[in-house]
């Protein structure tokens, strides 16, 4: 269990990254109503960001193998900051999908990336465990993060 200490940070991130992902995809829904899309395009907005997903999916491995994992996380994380931020700025249904496509791509890298840090830090016998707590940081920190939306509210940039 010792071996698992250096983790720790990684996990914390991990918990941090992944709740606030789950939470902008509840929020994303919740403003565009209040902004007056139709439950078409909300709906067409989390098509969007699972295509980008797809894509991420299919592209991480290159993008790693060519500039690195740190490399490809910051840069990602960057890409993935940047969207979030123009979604409050730019209130537009296409310039949202367009941005989800984009969220979508960076956050299926970012998963990747963490989970292959985790992976490459576990020694074989605390492999299981690592993944388990991962999943635990990961369900707990997205469940954990909805609660902001009725302490905070889902308009305005304060989330």
């Amino acid at each position: 269990m010792s071996s698992m200490r250096p983790l720790i940070p990684l996990l914390i991130a991990a918990g941090i990254l992944l709740g606030g992902n789950g939470l902008q995809s509840t929020l994303i829904a919740l403003r565009g109503a209040q902004e007056g899309f139709s439950a078409s395009t909300i709906g067409l907005m989390g098509t969007f960001y699972f295509a980008g997903f797809l894509l991420g999916c299919l592209a991480v491995t290159h993008i790693m193998k060519a500039v690195g994992h740190v490399r490809a996380f910051s840069a990602l994380a960057a890409i993935a900051s940047a969207g979030t931020l123009l979604l409050v700025l730019v209130v537009d249904p296409v310039m949202w999908c367009a941005l989800r496509l984009a969220g979508g791509f960076c956050f299926a890298g970012l998963f990747t990336i963490m989970e292959a840090w985790l992976n490459s830090g576990a020694a074989n016998k605390d492999r299981a465990r690592v993944l388990a707590i991962y999943r635990m940081v990961d369900i707990g920190s997205v469940t954990g993060a909805q609660f902001l939306i009725p302490i905070v509210g889902a308009s305005g940039f304060a989330i």
